[in-house]
């Protein structure tokens, strides 16, 4: 397979999926799209400090998972 026909495939997917093709160069330079990329994901972060990650969610599911055997006089095995 050669670069012409991954291009090709990849227009069709990009087609296939609704988008619309990019057939020139863009209006925005390199610079101007690396200060918006950084000034959205500053509000992203900004936006997302507060909350869990899945992880951390899971930590403290398991963490009262335990003590609610602990309050109940069992162990993992669910012996006393």
């Amino acid at each position: 397979m050669y670069m012409k026909d991954w291009i090709e495939k990849l227009d069709d997917f990009i087609k296939m999926s609704g988008s619309e093709l990019l057939n020139h160069a863009g209006k925005i330079s390199h610079e101007e799209a690396k200060i918006k990329a950084e000034l959205e994901y500053e509000k992203y972060k900004e936006r997302s400090k507060d909350q869990l990650t899945q992880v951390e969610k899971d930590f403290i599911q398991n963490f009262k998972n335990a003590q609610k055997q602990l309050e109940h006089g069992k162990d993992k095995n669910g012996e006393r």
